[in-house]
């Protein structure tokens, strides 16, 4: 049985990548991976490992994301870098190109549902990207009530943060440094590629059980 702890980041260590630098190319190309991984996320966890001794934090790390407001803005902009981080490599799978990657099920559902059809709800995770000035995440979320919707972030915010208040079901890095060796500063040819390699088991996943450790919400097949 699965249980929620397997979609949750329980513990300020790294998460291990499930496959390796080249594997989501050509929409990831190696070298953003292998730098986005070591300098940035593996910067972030340094960061906040440090930042926790400095300032005595106990709080698990969800929690801390609940209760951000109570911290200094470095707990904020670091912690949140490690959490983003976390989820975002579970978020992604490899998938040969020109291979179709729409999600099915559950989540297909869901979709329909909110959006209409997953056309529209690809296209307004592109507008949303456009509308994040600066850096940032792109997010879809599941609202208290059960319903979804997508939502732009920015530096290292995420939707476990009291303004937000609503749990996350998909995340993508829209930060310069996810995507601009390849694509230079295309970000919405960016946010659309990466659409061919989201590993919507988790989103599934995230859907079924994440929800759980904040909401009484369910959402059944």
């Amino acid at each position: 049985m699965i249980e929620d702890s397997d979609f949750e980041v329980i513990r300020f260590s790294p998460i291990k990548l499930p496959y390796r630098y080249n594997a989501l190319e050509p929409y990831i190309d190696e070298e953003t991976m292998e730098i986005h991984y070591n300098k940035h996320y593996l910067g972030y966890l340094n960061k906040i490992n440090a930042l926790l001794e400095k300032f005595d934090v106990n709080e698990d790390v969800i929690s801390l994301m609940q209760n951000i407001d109570k911290y200094p803005i470095e707990i904020r902009d670091n912690g949140g870098g490690y959490v983003n981080h976390s989820l975002f490599w579970k978020m992604l799978r490899p998938n040969p190109e020109g291979v179709s990657n729409a999600p099915t099920g559950l989540v297909m559902n869901k979709i329909k549902q909110d959006f209409g059809t997953y056309g529209q709800f690809k296209e307004l995770m592109v507008e949303a990207s456009k509308r994040r000035f600066g850096s940032g995440w792109l997010w879809w979320v599941m609202n208290r009530d059960g319903s979804t919707n997508i939502l732009a972030t920015p530096y290292q915010d995420n939707p476990y943060m009291p303004e937000y208040d609503c749990y996350p079901l998909l995340g993508i890095d829209v930060w310069e440094h996810a995507y601009y060796l390849k694509y230079d500063a295309d970000r919405t040819k960016y946010v659309k590629n990466i659409l061919n390699i989201i590993n919507w088991d988790e989103v599934k996943n995230r859907c079924i059980f994440g929800n759980r450790s904040i909401f009484d919400v369910r959402i059944i097949n």
